[in-house]
């Protein structure tokens, strides 16, 4: 073998240029090597609620469940939030869970909070779980503003104030809904009982935007002046199902009743949660009952069997309120109409039998008050009816007195009605979108 420097000497001889070979014979002293690329850490996309809004599950003294939309094609959303006491120092984590609106881009998300203080106000916030490095625990970035909302108390130990009607945002009335729900949130109310028709998408593909829009009002109005939120306590109304097709506005006996039927409302609220109606208890004074007039379920049969045990299970609780859809004693519609037959016939003798001082009806788009009722005749000791209706639709006329001697006042005029709570005594206003207080009375707690 030729020694380096001989073949340096040689190759020119032999016509090789050395510019043209690789020089492998002469080993070189090597670079030191570059360092490895770091690589940039991944862009986290926020992906913000578009709806924001509260209703309960269980007993509102210890829980809270928040929900909240996000849009999918935006980006994956965490079901997660973080909360605490107001003036705490530490945040907590509550983690749900998402399911998907039908007909639309959006996701539903549900965290109930539990545990939780009586009558105490709580803030909480939205944002992503990112794992840390290097250990990969689930750290929690907050994004958006911090809400806040309030537990109620254990006891009537101060008066506890709600809101309630039905027939909500109907045709093209959000302007009106809006006036309507700001008149409610002037009084604040610590929850809302939404007695169906919330936003008449009659589970329609095509009118999925009017619940966006319902959202969206509820949360610019409905806050109250210490800044909580106003819970929704909703039952199921006509148009939050469909008929035999969609193109068929609104549900009723004829057409078939099932809760497949309303599977938008079910999927926003996860309270009555199906088959359709449900109780929430609140502390030791208070049960309110969401029933269902034959929108998901028939009146007759599985749904009065369960009413029957609901009410006697809660003899001794002073407030026990039923609050449903269609009325048994209607201020517009005809007094034999079937469904509100049905209610006379099932219901009615259970609210009789429990003494039951009030419920609260819907549906004819009318303010109405009756006399106090037992066996549909008046009684000092017998239940009112109030409704029917009215939070920011069309008004009817009423029907005269003459034809429906049950009614003490009707009038055709939007309204909710504003009710607080005492030890001894419901007192209840009913206002206007003006803010006018129209009406006025109180209702003793029952024996």
């Amino acid at each position: 073998m030729l020694h380096p420097t001989r073949l340096r000497l040689v190759l020119p001889l032999l016509g090789f240029s050395l510019l043209a070979l690789p020089l492998v014979a002469q080993p070189a002293t090597s670079a030191p090597a570059a360092p490895a690329a770091v690589a940039p850490a991944p862009e986290v996309i926020e992906v913000k609620p578009v709806a924001v809004y509260l209703t309960w599950q269980r007993d509102p003294v210890t829980t809270m469940t928040v929900h909240w939309h996000t849009d999918w094609t935006h980006g994956f959303a965490d079901s997660v939030l973080e909360y605490r006491a107001l003036g705490a120092a530490e945040w907590q984590r509550g983690q749900g869970e998402a399911r998907a609106m039908p007909f639309s881009n959006r996701m539903v998300h549900t965290v109930e909070l539990t545990g939780l203080s009586g009558d105490t106000v709580y803030e909480f916030r939205f944002g992503q779980l990112r794992a840390r490095q290097p250990d990969g625990a689930l750290e929690f970035f907050p994004h958006e503003p911090v809400r806040k909302f309030r537990t109620l108390p254990a006891t009537l130990s101060r008066p506890v104030r709600f809101v309630s009607g039905g027939d909500a945002y109907g045709g093209n009335t959000l302007n009106l809904f809006a006036d309507m729900c700001r008149a409610a949130a002037a009084h604040d109310p610590e929850f809302a009982l939404m007695g169906g028709d919330i936003a008449y998408v009659n589970n329609e593909p095509r009118a999925i935007g009017r619940w966006f829009s319902f959202f969206d009002t509820w949360a610019e109005t409905m806050v109250r002046s210490d800044g909580c939120l106003v819970p929704i306590v909703p039952a199921i109304g006509n148009h939050e199902v469909h008929g035999d097709a969609f193109a068929i506005r609104g549900g009723s006996p004829a057409r078939g009743v099932s809760p497949d039927r309303a599977i938008q409302f079910f999927s926003l609220f996860s309270f009555p949660g199906r088959p359709g109606y449900n109780v929430l208890d609140v502390g030791d004074y208070l049960s309110l009952i969401a029933l269902d007039t034959f929108h998901a379920n028939p009146v007759p049969g599985p749904q009065t069997d369960w009413l029957r045990t609901t009410l006697a299970q809660r003899r001794s609780v002073p407030y026990v309120i039923p609050f449903y859809h269609v009325p048994a004693y209607p201020s517009h519609r005809s007094f034999a109409g079937t469904v509100s037959v049905a209610v006379r016939a099932n219901w009615v003798p259970l609210f009789d039998e429990a003494g039951v001082r009030f419920a609260f009806e819907n549906h004819d788009h009318t303010y109405k008050v009756t006399q106090p009722l037992r066996a549909g005749q008046p009684h000092p000791q017998g239940t009112r009816y109030l409704g029917d209706g009215a939070w920011a639709v069309s008004t009817r006329e009423t029907t005269p007195p003459a034809q429906a001697p049950y009614l003490e006042r009707a009038y055709s005029r939007n309204h909710v009605f504003i009710a607080t709570l005492e030890r001894e005594r419901a007192h209840l206003r009913a206002i206007d979108p003006k803010g006018e207080v129209f009406d006025e009375f109180s209702i003793p707690v029952r024996p």
